[in-house]
């Protein structure tokens, strides 16, 4: 996971992740000023904002990083997601492709401590409306006391450069108000290969799982904000696209892999 501080107060601007996409597709690698000088994201001797896009695109599951022969050289690889997304949508313009890397700087091995902290494990904790003085205390009870831990996260969902098209958090004065995924139509293939993505990654040998062992270890029901009536909806959704089956006879529901979560993320954008 992301530390706490990794973005050095950055967001996620998406034409730096275009950018950096760019780059990863040609199969570059360098040293984080070599990184700034083909990308143009802004990097100075010692400091700047290329880790933290680096860190970003990792944690929204869509390149890993790899170290190079020489000292200092980072090799950005493209995951099976962001390949799809580097093809349909690189500058992450679609609402649906905001939800997706969304949901994967919220989960608990790719994505970012904080994200983690507040949109999954919080939410029992801060329900689905806090201040902002109620989330500063949240965060330092969990990372510590330091510099702002709260605004990045909040500046990542109120910023058209970044993630604001999802709506994930919007802001009523000083009270942060968290929204649910979408619960439509369109959604569904996007949801079949996110739920096929977290199988892969955390039961890597089982075909099957429960929707019970599933969200206890990832937390993607939290992460989503669903209630029950939402959780019916969505698996009826994403059953009827034919990538998972969700076999209800049994308690607790127990979830079937169709197919591979890489086949299915060119195809994420088809229904929109």
């Amino acid at each position: 996971m992301l530390p706490i501080n990794f973005h050095k107060t950055f967001i996620p601007e998406r034409h730096f992740i275009a950018a950096l996409l760019d780059y990863t597709a040609l199969g570059k690698g360098g040293t984080l000023q070599e990184i700034a000088a083909d990308t143009g994201i802004p990097m100075g001797k010692t400091n700047g904002k290329v880790p933290a896009i680096l860190d970003y695109a990792r944690g929204m599951g869509l390149i890993e990083v790899h170290t190079g022969s020489e000292k200092g050289v980072k090799v950005p690889k493209l995951t099976s997601l962001g390949r799809a997304v580097y093809m349909e949508d690189k500058y992450l313009g679609e609402a649906v492709t905001q939800w997706i890397v969304h949901m994967n700087l919220c989960r608990s091995d790719i994505g970012a401590l904080a994200w983690n902290a507040v949109f999954n494990n919080g939410r029992s904790m801060l329900g689905g409306h806090f201040d902002k003085q109620q989330l500063e205390d949240y965060l330092v009870g969990i990372c510590g006391p330091g510099n702002d831990r709260t605004g990045p996260l909040l500046r990542v969902y109120l910023e058209d450069a970044a993630l604001e098209r999802t709506r994930a958090i919007e802001l009523n004065g000083d009270t942060v108000v968290r929204s649910k995924a979408p619960l439509l139509d369109f959604y569904a293939v996007p949801y079949s290969a996110f739920v096929l993505d977290l199988m892969e990654s955390y039961f890597p040998k089982q075909n099957q799982v429960t929707l019970a062992d599933l969200q206890n270890a990832t937390g993607w029901l939290d992460i989503c904000f669903w209630k029950e009536a939402d959780i019916e909806t969505v698996c009826l959704l994403m059953e009827r696209k034919g990538y998972i089956t969700i076999d209800r006879q049994r308690q607790p529901w127990i979830i079937e892999k169709l197919s591979r979560a890489e086949e299915i993320w060119p195809h994420i954008w088809d229904d929109l």
